[in-house]
């Protein structure tokens, strides 16, 4: 079969897709060109062309004359450009711009259509988080429990497993989450660098890998140009592209769209379809498609279960997290915070055959506040439970603006912020010292403005 497909063979093929997502065996992998963001003036405007003009007027170059992801790496070739400039300065920046925009903008139409699909695994190839929007706006009682895996060169994250669990579903960001840190891909360099590490037998993510070779995939508007994109398709299947048999993938790239790359896909990988259609139009033609007892409709949040005060916080607290060795002075600094905030801390610390990963996530999302109090007894090289809390909480920390304060490290001996045994996170963070955990009026009153300011995020956002 010809890889471009004719009017009659697109209409069975609508219904192969509707069966595989029926029958739980398809996995989309998006990317930015269905990140439409409709302007007041009508039209639309990619949401990476937006971060990639206001990156210009921060860096203070040339505004870019593409648009889409290849905007953002115009720009930042113009910076590396300048004299004394340092890639390092643009993840920051970036990071910042991505955050603001994601507060302003609204869900791409194409996203809600696809946040639809009863899928238990998304793969993104962009570094916002207008996906888990995107699914938390259709899904509200999934908000804060959709679990991000970002991979990178440094850090190589990777499903825990083949098996994915009911509820809500996993976002893998294949190409790093904005962080301030270099660790997602920004410049045509960095996706270089990100394919390098992804197809090293030291740096591939093996359980992503063998659930994308075990499922259809659907891949749409990430934006591959040519040679990209026949390296993706080779990331999907186990072996030759001519040899693979088994399953269908589906590429929809407006970029790839050359007779050449056509014509690769017929010689070499037949069992890999590609419609003739942008991506947007793709998706909302999939969705026209899609049977209404298939398409996912939204659901109301959840009533809350019964609470039990040891192990679960109370929505919009303070978390307390410490070393069990210092519970002595978390119990201290609660009582001080709590005649004014409510403060809570895991009493009992989960034990083996509790569901603890589950639980962390639920806390630590549903705080407004996470306070680590830090102590030499942090700095012990054994697995400890509080840095599984810490992981968490840097998760979610990311999805702030860079001027909220989500994470509070409180010193309580002479441990120091460059001691290597601390992650990076906390070195870039402002620290709070309490000798002793000996509460003091200065420490209330920053802890008061913080919490007080985490409650005014937290009503703006719900209105």
């Amino acid at each position: 079969m010809n890889a471009v497909l004719s009017t009659a063979q697109e209409d069975r093929l609508w219904s192969e897709l509707t069966r595989f997502v029926r029958d739980g065996a398809l996995i989309p992998i998006t990317g930015s060109e269905l990140l439409e963001i409709p302007s007041a003036a009508g039209g639309s405007k990619n949401f990476y062309t937006l971060v990639a003009e206001e990156l210009a007027q921060r860096l203070e170059v040339d505004p870019p004359q593409h648009t889409g992801e290849r905007a953002l790496n115009e720009v930042a070739c113009s910076y590396l450009a300048k004299p004394r400039s340092r890639a390092e300065e643009l993840y920051p920046q970036v990071k910042e711009i991505v955050e603001q925009l994601e507060q302003s903008v609204s869900i791409p139409k194409a996203l809600d259509d696809l946040a639809a699909l009863p899928v238990k695994l998304f793969v993104t190839t962009t570094f916002d988080n207008l996906l888990v929007r995107a699914i938390e706006q259709r899904h509200p009682a999934w908000a804060g429990r959709i679990r991000q895996i970002e991979y990178s060169p440094v850090r190589k994250g990777d499903l825990d497993s083949t098996r994915l669990s009911d509820g809500p579903p996993v976002v893998f960001h294949l190409f790093g989450r904005a962080t301030s840190m270099p660790e997602y891909a920004v410049t045509e360099e960095d996706v270089l660098e990100f394919m390098h590490a992804l197809q090293s037998q030291e740096g591939r993510p093996e359980n992503l890998f063998r659930l994308l070779q075990q499922k259809n995939l659907l891949i749409v508007g990430c934006g591959f140009v040519d040679w990209l994109a026949r390296f993706f398709i080779r990331l999907g299947v186990s072996t030759r592209l001519s040899a693979a048999n088994g399953k269908t993938d589906w590429f929809i790239e407006r970029a790839a769209s050359t007779s050449e790359f056509v014509a690769f896909l017929d010689h070499f990988s037949r069992s890999t379809k590609h419609f003739s259609m942008g991506p947007v139009e793709f998706v909302a033609r999939f969705a026209e498609k899609l049977p209404r007892d298939l398409a996912l409709t939204p659901t109301p949040r959840a009533p809350a279960a019964r609470r039990d005060p040891a192990r679960d916080i109370l929505e919009g607290a303070l978390f307390l997290s410490y070393a069990s060795e210092d519970r002595t002075i978390a119990e201290r600094i609660q009582r001080a915070l709590g005649k004014d905030i409510d403060c809570w801390f895991d009493q009992q610390q989960l034990i083996g055959g509790d569901d603890w990963e589950s639980k962390i996530i639920r806390n630590v999302n549903a705080c407004s506040l996470f306070v680590l109090i830090l102590s030499r007894h942090t700095l012990a090289q054994q697995d400890r439970f509080f840095r599984h809390e810490w992981d968490e909480a840097f998760k979610r920390s990311i999805r702030f603006p860079a001027n909220a304060r989500f994470l509070i490290p409180v010193a309580i001996d002479d441990i120091q912020p460059n001691d290597p045994a601390l992650p990076l996170k906390l070195v870039q963070t402002n620290w709070e010292r309490l000798p002793g955990g000996e509460v003091t009026p200065a420490f209330l009153e920053v802890v008061t403005a913080a919490f007080q300011q985490a409650q005014l995020r937290a009503r703006s956002s719900m209105t």
